[in-house]
């Protein structure tokens, strides 16, 4: 594996998950998806796209693969089940949150990461668009942002360099206290995609002077 590159636990291989996972493993990451099903069709999806590029197994497993990042694309009502069976492992690890607690008046986790996982570096990130943004991040020749939150220092480092191999430009909103913030643009990007019905293909851009 070359220079700063990292071994990735992408937990979950939906359409988040798994298009996440193949750009950073075409990035030169190590990437190790850990799903209910090593053998169902979404696993047998990424084996024909990637080979034997990446790794696939269950959660457990890959958790002891020895990942430096977490990245959590399961459904939002599953995190604090998976929390409970897995915190051993989890603790200390970068913890990237990604899925949204559909319907709930908080969206994210982070209340659960604190409980179960006190000592893990916690980020909000890749909640706020979809995965088709994710797959082409170029809008008319410009990068769409991703606007994040967490822990500063080198863990914020290694996660904005992730945002940035997926091809997005990261835009730090400050520390954990501010996942409200960015909870608020998913609910932006909710409210325009399907309220106002502008479709998935749209994302964000900062402008400054």
């Amino acid at each position: 594996m070359q220079a700063n590159k990292k071994t990735i636990a992408v937990l979950g291989a939906g359409n988040i998950g798994a298009t996440l996972g193949k750009k950073w493993s075409n990035s030169g990451h190590r990437v190790v998806f850990g799903v209910n099903d090593p053998n169902g069709p979404k696993s047998q999806d990424l084996r024909k796209a990637l080979g034997n590029q990446v790794e696939i197994g269950t959660v457990a497993e890959a958790l002891k693969a020895g990942p430096e990042v977490v990245v959590m694309a399961v459904p939002g009502a599953a995190i604090d089940a998976l929390l409970t069976e897995h915190k051993a492992q989890l603790d200390r690890l970068i913890i990237i949150d990604a899925a949204n607690r559909m319907g709930q008046s908080v969206m994210n986790s982070f209340e659960s990461f604190k409980e179960h996982i006190p000592e893990a570096r916690i980020f909000r990130a890749f909640n706020t668009l979809g995965w088709e943004n994710f797959a082409d991040p170029i809008y008319q020749g410009v990068v769409a942002d991703l606007f994040y939150c967490g822990s500063d220092g080198e863990a914020r480092t290694i996660v904005e360099s992730l945002i940035s191999d997926i091809g997005l430009m990261p835009v730090y909103v400050g520390g954990i206290e501010q996942v409200g913030v960015v909870d608020s643009i998913a609910g932006l990007w909710f409210a325009l995609a399907f309220g106002q019905k502008r479709g998935r293909q749209l994302a964000f851009k900062l402008l400054t002077r």
